[in-house]
């Protein structure tokens, strides 16, 4: 076995540990997870991107986190410390998908396997950029799938961090919404509003993105028609 094996081997029973001591202590509640962070007061923050770090790789969903994300810090901060522990996140449990799994998918791969590592091979970052944007698959379960393919760490990791932007400031803003909207009906309001907009936009963006491209597309078949006459 490997250095790297054994040191990622070693790196995820650390995390496994963990993962069940902040189990204990909060009991899984989202409720007692908020005011576990809390009150680390000036290491909420990493604290948050640790935990946010740790627990796609167990497949718990993350958008809850995302979230507690913007009733703890905030839609700025929050959509930083979010995207940072995503991302993170993401490359942990690719990572243990790339070094510990993959030989065995290479010798047993489904077609179904088989045709996204083609499709990564072909489309490279925009293929993981449009699998975040439309999340047809879960976000967990697509960092393992990744990391059985041959894109590489770097490309993996970039595009990752750039395409969940979008939906990570969507799922804070809607945490600090309801957060103020727990304080304060009132003044809610518009924030409510803005939150529901946000999140019709990011539902959206699938089928703005698939406009996008078929008006690309036109431009460059009636620019070739151009050349050719």
């Amino acid at each position: 076995m490997s250095k790297q094996k054994i040191g990622l081997i070693i790196t995820l029973a650390s995390l496994i540990i963990l993962f069940f001591l902040l189990g204990a202590r909060t009991g899984i509640s989202l409720e007692k997870l908020q005011d576990f962070i809390r009150n680390l007061g000036f290491f909420a923050p990493l604290t948050f991107i640790l935990i946010y770090t740790i627990v796609p790789i167990f497949f718990v969903p993350i958008t809850p986190l995302s979230v507690t994300a913007g009733v703890l810090f905030g839609p700025v901060w929050g959509t930083i410390y979010t995207v940072i522990g995503a991302t993170l996140g993401a490359c942990a449990t690719f990572l243990v998908s790339r070094y510990l799994v993959k030989d065995w998918v290479d010798k047993r791969s489904s077609a179904k396997v088989i045709m996204v590592q083609e499709l990564v091979r072909k489309e490279g970052w925009k293929f993981v950029a449009i699998a975040r944007i439309t999340p047809v698959f879960p976000f967990n379960f697509q960092n393992y799938v990744f990391g059985v393919t041959d894109i590489s760490f770097r490309i993996f990791f970039w595009a990752t961090f750039i395409s969940i932007i979008p939906g990570s400031f969507t799922y804070v803003y809607l945490g600090y919404a309801g957060k103020v909207a727990f304080a304060d009906g009132q003044d809610a309001f518009p924030l409510i509003i803005i939150a529901v907009i946000l999140l019709l936009l990011f539902s959206m963006l699938p089928y703005i993105i698939k406009k996008i491209k078929l008006i690309i597309k036109k431009k460059k078949e009636v620019s070739k028609s151009c050349i050719m006459l």
